[in-house]
């Protein structure tokens, strides 16, 4: 009895090392991303002061129109044609939810079809600017931090945390089991599978204190549901509100419950997870990086 209470407690011990460690990196990269002053895209360290990273300023333009595996022109080329055909399938997916779907104007008030706007058009902007980057190289001209990056960086921010947040509520909450169909799947389910897959093929920076995007445009639509509930606006089904959880009228404490824990708890959680898989998508290339100049060495060597 005695081993094996021993045994536990090692394997606790183990764990709890374990455990301290992993945040400790997580910690780590976290301070990194905030000053930008080590673990970059390319591995270089930065010797600028330490400050908040909340504003739009970034001095490397070119992670915003690269994929993070870029490394030829010819990478670069393959990578707008992807970034052309997301932004094509996300289009024609607006447009089909617009002529088949059975909204009609209502689709303006619903969160889903705020993100899956925004959401697309982000991906028209980033299709843009990567053919943009692409013709600058051939004039053999640099890129700046224009307003475009800036705006598809902040659009961007919006996506990641809207995006899993209208998907988790959908199948959640509001979905009535009436079964899938192109709509449904594609507005609630393969704009937020596309948002994490995506992460781990572009070179976009995420910064931590860019959660306020995300949230900012959270309760603008909160906001408009208020004053859409206040002049007597009605759902698809002549209900006095737009979603059963945002009810003013009967719940209004239950609404508000609902919007502060999705505002300052969700919100954060989400972009706290994307910004994890940023960084690992970093370490991750960083890796393979350090290996092949490690190989490369290794075989001049052998020469």
């Amino acid at each position: 009895m005695f081993k094996i209470t021993a045994k536990f407690v090692q394997a606790t011990h183990g764990g709890v090392r374990t455990l301290q460690r992993g945040m400790q990196t997580y910690t780590r990269y976290a301070y990194y991303s905030l000053n930008d002053r080590k673990g970059t895209q390319d591995g270089s360290m930065s010797q600028k002061p330490y400050q908040p990273r909340y504003s739009l300023d970034y001095d490397r333009p070119e992670d915003f129109v690269k994929s993070q595996w870029c490394k030829n022109q010819n990478d670069s080329i393959n990578y707008a044609i992807y970034r052309t055909l997301v932004a094509l399938y996300f289009l024609f997916v607006v447009m089909y939810s617009a002529i088949v779907g059975t909204l009609k104007m209502k689709m303006f008030i619903m969160l889903t079809y705020w993100s899956l706007y925004t959401l697309t058009a982000c991906q028209i902007l980033r299709a843009v600017n990567v053919w943009h980057y692409i013709s600058l190289k051939r004039q053999k001209k640099e890129l700046q931090m224009i307003k475009r990056l800036k705006w598809q960086w902040t659009l961007y921010n919006i996506s990641v945390g809207t995006a899993p947040i209208v998907a988790t509520l959908y199948w959640g909450i509001a979905y009535d089991g009436s079964g899938y169909n192109f709509i449904n799947v594609n507005t609630h389910g393969v704009n937020a599978a596309f948002i994490l897959l995506d992460t781990f093929i572009t070179r976009m920076p995420v910064r931590l204190l860019h959660v306020y995007q995300s949230s900012l445009f959270g309760f603008t639509y909160i906001i408009f549901t208020i004053i859409y509930w206040f002049f007597g606006g009605l759902n698809q089904f002549g209900q006095p509100f737009i979603y059963s959880v945002l009810n003013y009228g009967q719940s209004p404490k239950k609404a508000l419950i609902y919007i502060m824990a999705i505002g300052f708890i969700v919100c954060p959680l989400i972009h706290s997870f994307v910004f994890f898989l940023y960084r690992f998508r970093v370490f991750i290339h960083r890796y393979l990086t350090t290996m092949d100049k490690r190989e490369a060495l290794v075989h001049n060597r052998e020469k």
